[in-house]
């Protein structure tokens, strides 16, 4: 260092030096087709929180919080083939902490997008990818008290929202409503919403049915594939 200083060579700067830190754990690059990472991008807006620690990083980690075993599990599946995963928990309250460490081939899930990327709403199996993958992170498919099947999605994010019924439902030959549910500090089950919340709701059969042709081809989630089979099933059966 002394020397350094001597013949005024400019040292790095500690993001510099993080930059060219190597990781600890092998990190791969992320090589699946643009239907994969639709659905993960989709996945990412509903249910990820995903940063850098700087601009140069080397490094993108993707973290959640959830008492949900098989939402853990699909964080698990999506991520640790390409680099190392890290589970704490469960806390007092259930709820596990999973991160990530990828590479910056993940970069494309750093931004936080308002809205459906557009060259999602180009391709109908885009479309279809990314809203499956918003549906598992936000979206229940359900059999109502009244035997009744349902699909419903509530979500802050009202660009997202809009855009899944104006542009990809619509694809699938859905058309349905955007409605307003709570506002924003409103409480349910114990927990306070910091925006407003919309959602959408398909009860007709018909719509239901190409909901889930449209969904079920990629739907990973364990307990919401298992859901969409159920309401497919009773469908069937009231047809029959």
């Amino acid at each position: 260092m002394k020397k350094l200083k001597i013949y005024k060579i400019r040292t790095r700067t500690i993001q510099q030096g993080k930059a060219l830190t190597k990781p600890i754990y092998e990190r791969k690059n992320f090589t699946g087709t643009l239907e994969e990472k639709a659905y993960i991008i989709g996945f990412r807006l509903g249910d990820l929180h995903v940063s850098k620690t700087h601009p140069n990083s080397p490094t993108i980690r993707v973290s959640s919080n959830s008492t949900k075993k098989e939402q853990i599990k699909l964080i698990r599946e999506l991520f640790a083939p390409f680099g190392h995963v890290k589970e704490i928990g469960p806390d007092k309250k259930g709820a596990v902490n999973i991160r990530s460490y990828l590479n910056n081939s993940f970069e494309f899930l750093v931004s936080k997008y308002s809205n459906v990327p557009s060259w999602v709403l180009k391709s109908k199996k885009y479309s279809s990818a990314f809203f499956a993958g918003y549906v598992d992170a936000e979206g229940t498919f359900a059999i109502s008290n009244r035997n009744q099947p349902l699909f419903s999605i509530k979500s802050q994010d009202k660009g997202i929202m809009l855009d899944i019924q104006k542009y990809i439902l619509p694809k699938i030959g859905v058309k349905t409503r955007f409605q307003f549910v709570r506002a924003a500090g409103s409480i349910i089950s114990n927990i306070r919403s910091n925006k407003d919340v919309f959602g959408i709701f398909v009860y007709n059969k018909k719509d239901l049915t190409k909901i889930l042709d449209s969904l079920l081809p990629y739907l990973r989630h364990e307990k919401r594939k298992s859901d969409a089979l159920k309401v497919l099933k009773r469908i069937q059966n009231v047809r029959t």
